[in-house]
Order: structure tokens, then C-alpha cells, then sequence
């Protein structure tokens, strides 16, 4: 009996032993295939689904897309953290569903954007869990995408508490949304029409889209405010955005808290405590929003010598990125911005006395800009280490109007550039620009100044004359936050 105990616990070892040299086999060989397939796409639609512990409401979105979607398309599903059997329900459906499933202390926003990095297809949906798509939805939001090289954003129409996109529907539950479906989502061109702005709860992009405006900002304080601020990118660009008003999809509010609009009311939305700080953040990221599309009068196109007009020629959110910057990739790799492009650099550069730490970019963003040139440049942190600079592409030069006296603030022991720093952060509209050869760019608000750690580098004060002199061009916008390897 004794030995027929060891036979026994010598084969559990073995087959455990076996198991995971299996699995760690799997494992690599999955790693493998990934990035040999990575950048590669499909002519269909990646539906990308954000979840955390609402079972029902995702099994019931899945099953209403397999039931209502023939057009070529993948779901790709990422959750966080849910407790409720989610992740048990996704290991069953992997046949037919992408998934990743990430840990508790990642936002919604960051599961979204783990999604976008996922999705294979020319086209992208981003749908909330509480939508339940209905016939011919994918196909009528498609040829309203379609109708326009310059078409970016499609949304649906919906009975839900979306503003502009709410219809009034004849049935009372979800169970007469399907028959309503069948002869209200049928191709009425004419009920088209452009927008400003679009509800989160179901967005159809071009790939290309989402390579000119970059991932969802993280930094935001909930995936509505996401929602807003990526829209604003988009209308930033150029980019074009409708309402499909012949695609209507059920929006089946259920245990929510909130719903994806923006802005926030008490009524929709829970607190106005939450409400109020969302748009704080907002405004504090890009100020008056509408004053900012109303002034709109600089030229669009690169700077230095390569300034065309048409709001066409935004390739991407990095043309509203400061010339000069240093950044870094999420490899490590840092990069030296430039006008329309990127150069590599051996590392990070020494201005002003001060190291300059790299601001960080994601994927998307460096992508946008073309890498030119070999390595020419060697930079260092260390004083010993040679410094070659090419005079043709200088570090950011920033100047500000010259300040009254500030004196009151308290010198100790604050290095002189470093004070002024303090002077213009604490002058009553102080305005920081960014300046070259016969023009000014303005950092749209003080987040975007903090954003770019705009503090590394030298700062001259100016005369209004001498400001007044220059031409204004595009603003300096802020980055999205990102807390992945995206």
C-alpha cells in the first residue's frame, strides 16, 4: 500500500510537472504568433466591449451581436477585475470572443484602451455593455461611415438619455426593440446628419481615425469625460462625425450609476459633487472649448517654413505637440520632436543646467510622426559625455510676456530660472508660448504647460511688442495619460 501511495504521488508530480511545461510551451508560442501578427488587419469591424462585473448585461450584449451582426467582425472583451464569473464566461466563449482580463486597479478607460490596442479590423466599434445592437445596425452605421472619405465617427440613434441621439420608440421593453428594429433600421441616407458631438454608448471609427487622434486619456476622471475629450480631438483634426439617423440600437439601462453622455447632469449621472469635478478637469485640460474652435484662425500645417492653410492638413493630434519636445515611446526610446516627424536620440537631453525628463508618448502618437534619419544626434545626461546639437533643430525656445513686479514671492533658495518659472505659473493670465522663426504658439492652458514639463527647458521674457510681432499658429495641446504599455 505504501508503495502504491508513492506510484500515486510521483504521477500527480509528473502530470503537474507536465501541465505547466505545456502550458509555459502554449504560452511561448502564443507570445510568437502575436508578434508576428501584430499591425496586421482584417477587412472587418473589431467590436470592443469595457466590462466590470455586469454579467448579465455582457452575455446579453454578446449574444444580441452574434444574433444581429453579419458583416465580418471580431469582439474583443476586456475586463477589470470582475468578481461576478465574468472571467469563466469569457474562458467558455473564447472560441467565439476575444478576451483580456486585467487586474481590479485599472479604470474602465484603460480596459477601452487595452481593447483598441487589441482590435485587428479597418473599422472599430467601442460599445457599452448596455447596448443591444439590432438587425442591420453594423450595416447602417457602416454605409454612413462610408459615405465620406472624411467621415471619422458614426453613432447610432437610440431610445436611451443620449440628447441629439434619443428617438421616441413605440415599444415598452426589450422584447418589441428587435420588431421595431426590423423596419426602422433600413437605408434613409437622408436621415444623416453631421454632429459636434457624439454618446459613448456605441461609436463606429476608421482605423485611421484612431491613428490620427491617439488612445482615450486615463488621466481623465470617468470614461464619459474620456468620451469628450477624445471627440474634441477629433473635431480638433478636422475629422468629420455624423449621427446614422436610419441605425437604431436598445440602450437597456439597468443598475447604473451613470451613462455615457457629456456633460454630466444630477439626473442621468449621480452627484453633483462627481459632475462638478469631471468638468473641472475638463476645462482645466482645455479650457473654453467653444472659444477655442471660434478662434480657430491659425494656420494648419507644419511650422518653420512649412506652413500651408486648410484645418485638412492636421495629420494628427502630434501636429498639436510642442517642436523640440523630448518623449519617450512605452520601449524606452526616446525621441526628439520635430516639424511633421520624430528623431531617435541615444538619450536625454541637458538643458538650461537642468535635466530634462522625457514627457511620455503612446504608440499611436509616435506612429503618427514619420522616423527620419539615422541616429545624428548623441545625447546625455552627464556633463562629461559630448553634446552634438544640430543649429538647424534646437531644443524648445518658450517665451512669455514680461511680468510686473513680483517680489512678494518668497526667493530662499530658488535657482533665478526657476523662480521665474514660479513668477509666470503664479501671473494672473501669464500666457506661455512657444516661438520660432517669425511665429508663436500658445500652450492652450497651464495643464498643458505642466504636461510637457515645460519648466526643463529656458524661458525668455518678451515685450508685447515683440510677441505682437509674431504670427500665432496652432495651439500646444496636452497628451493623453496613459498608465499601460500602449
Amino acid at each position: 500500500m505504501k508503495r502504491l501511495n508513492m506510484q500515486r504521488k510521483h504521477s500527480k508530480r509528473l502530470g503537474k510537472k507536465g501541465y505547466w511545461s505545456g502550458y509555459k510551451r502554449g504560452q511561448e508560442q502564443g507570445n510568437r504568433l502575436g508578434q508576428a501578427s501584430f499591425g496586421k488587419v482584417f477587412e472587418g469591424v473589431s467590436i470592443i466591449i469595457p466590462s466590470c462585473n455586469q454579467l448579465q448585461q455582457l452575455r446579453a450584449c454578446i449574444h444580441r451581436i452574434e444574433e444581429n451582426t453579419s458583416h465580418p467582425h471580431e469582439i474583443i472583451v476586456v475586463d477589470c477585475g470582475s468578481t461576478d464569473g465574468t472571467s469563466t464566461y469569457l474562458l467558455r466563449k473564447s472560441i467565439a470572443v476575444r478576451y483580456a482580463l486585467l487586474k481590479k486597479d485599472v479604470q474602465m478607460i484603460g480596459s477601452l484602451n487595452q481593447g483598441l490596442m487589441m482590435a485587428k479590423g479597418t473599422t472599430i466599434v467601442v460599445l457599452d455593455q448596455n447596448s443591444m445592437v439590432t438587425p442591420g445596425w453594423l450595416d447602417r452605421l457602416l454605409g454612413c461611415l462610408h459615405s465620406d472619405p472624411c467621415m471619422g465617427v458614426v453613432g447610432p440613434v437610440t431610445n436611451g438619455p443620449f440628447k441629439e441621439q434619443q428617438i421616441e420608440v413605440p415599444y415598452m421593453n426589450e422584447n418589441g426593440a428587435r420588431q421595431f428594429a426590423m423596419t426602422f433600421n433600413v437605408p434613409k441616407p437622408d436621415a444623416w446628419r453631421e454632429t459636434e458631438s457624439l454618446a459613448g454608448f456605441c461609436l463606429l471609427l476608421r482605423r485611421e481615425t484612431l491613428k490620427k487622434t491617439g488612445y482615450w486619456d486615463e488621466g481623465c476622471h470617468s470614461i464619459e469625460e474620456a468620451h469628450a475629450d477624445w471627440l474634441l480631438r477629433v473635431r480638433l483634426l478636422g475629422i468629420r462625425m455624423a449621427i446614422a439617423g436610419d441605425a437604431f440600437i436598445h440602450y437597456e439601462e439597468r443598475d447604473r450609476d451613470t451613462v455615457y453622455g457629456f456633460p454630466l447632469t444630477t439626473e442621468t449621472s449621480g452627484s453633483m459633487e462627481e459632475s462638478s469635478r469631471n468638468r473641472s478637469f475638463f476645462v482645466q485640460k482645455w479650457g473654453d472649448a467653444d472659444k477655442l474652435f471660434h478662434n480657430l484662425k491659425f494656420s494648419t500645417a507644419e511650422t518653420d517654413g512649412q506652413i500651408s492653410t486648410g484645418k485638412e492638413t492636421h495629420v494628427s493630434a502630434a501636429s498639436f505637440y510642442p517642436i523640440g519636445a523630448i518623449v519617450q515611446g512605452p520601449s524606452g526610446v526616446v525621441f526628439r520632436l520635430e516639424p511633421g516627424r520624430r528623431r531617435y536620440l541615444h538619450g536625454v537631453s541637458a538643458a538650461g543646467g537642468e535635466n530634462v525628463q522625457p514627457v511620455r508618448l503612446s504608440q499611436l502618437d509616435l506612429l503618427a510622426l514619420p522616423l527620419v534619419g539615422k541616429p545624428e544626434v548623441t545625447v546625455s545626461g552627464s556633463t562629461d559625455a559630448p553634446v552634438a546639437e544640430s543649429p538647424e533643430e534646437p531644443l524648445p525656445v518658450l517665451a512669455a510676456p514680461e511680468l510686473g513686479n513680483m517680489s512678494m514671492l518668497p526667493t530662499l533658495h530658488i535657482p533665478a530660472q526657476r523662480k521665474r518659472w514660479i513668477e509666470l505659473l503664479y501671473a494672473e493670465g501669464g500666457q506661455l508660448y512657444q516661438i520660432g522663426n517669425g511665429w508663436k504658439r500658445p500652450f492652450l492652458t497651464l495643464y498643458a504647460v505642466m504636461s510637457w514639463r515645460a519648466e526643463d527647458y529656458p524661458i525668455q521674457f518678451l515685450s508685447s511688442e515683440e510677441l505682437s510681432a509674431l504670427t500665432e499658429k496652432q495651439p500646444i495641446i496636452a497628451p493623453p495619460v496613459l498608465r499601460g504599455h500602449l
